[in-house]
């Protein structure tokens, strides 16, 4: 009689311990970083508004110590962006190597937007050091390009790719059960939200401030509440494990 088991049973199999405390180690981890993101987007992004101002380059004066730092505390948004992603790849691959695939794709994408949005606010800073050393209409210039790359690149980065990633993240979490099912349902509905915001924008919508709240508050809330469970509790210790072709 033969033992063999379908590709349905070898599909499902506890997680061993080795694995179970990589996992463990990984989710800790990644909870830590979820928190470093969150807080670093919110203050750096708030330390680099006076570099968004149109004429920003001409006005920047004693703001530009300010916005450095924001440059500087954005570097670690995007350090954790890229970390997240690298940490959840090896458990997200167990369940679904497409969606992981996708998951890195939609983070990276996000990483670089953002690196070029931090960048840009850098180069601000830079232009108006040289404009106080002359050449103040090549600079007024220049500046106006930057502005506008800030503020195309960072909502792309910040908002639209950052809920799409949250999408595929938060289906996959659902499909395979690594965290609680309300948990993973409070994360889709979020990244619906701030999709659908991102886009709206992307057309010329101008959004209020009580608008823009109310769609970024379901994703910000549930990463930090997603964070606190990775470390406290981490992964489920028994999931279902799909084929790559799943």
């Amino acid at each position: 009689m033969s033992t063999s088991t379908t590709p349905t049973e070898a599909a499902l199999r506890p997680t061993s311990p080795t694995v179970a405390a990589q996992d463990r180690s990984r989710a800790r981890m990644t909870g830590i970083l979820f928190i470093v993101a969150s807080v670093s987007a919110i203050i750096g992004g708030t330390l680099i508004l006076p570099a968004e101002e149109p004429d920003a380059v001409l006005t920047l004066g004693s703001d530009e110590t300010t916005v450095v730092t924001g440059i500087l505390i954005e570097l670690a948004l995007i350090a954790s962006v890229i970390g997240i992603a690298a940490l959840l790849f090896p458990v997200l691959k167990r369940r679904s190597e497409g969606l992981a695939l996708a998951y890195l794709g939609a983070r990276i994408v996000e990483g670089v937007l953002l690196t070029a949005a931090t960048a840009s606010a850098a180069t601000i800073v830079s232009l108006h050091r040289d404009l106080v050393a002359g050449g103040e209409e090549r600079a007024a210039t220049q500046g106006e390009l930057l502005v506008a790359l800030r503020q195309t690149t960072y909502p792309l980065g910040s908002i639209v790719a950052f809920g799409v990633g949250a999408l595929i993240l938060y289906w996959l979490l659902y499909r395979s059960r690594l965290v609680p099912v309300w948990l993973s349902l409070w994360g889709l509905a979020g990244g619906v939200l701030i999709v659908v915001r991102g886009i709206w924008e992307l057309y010329g919508a101008t959004l209020s401030g009580a608008v823009q709240a109310v769609s970024t508050a379901p994703i910000g809330l549930n990463e930090m509440v997603l964070a606190v469970w990775l470390i406290v509790r981490g992964f489920a210790a028994v999931t279902q494990v799909r084929s790559a072709s799943d």
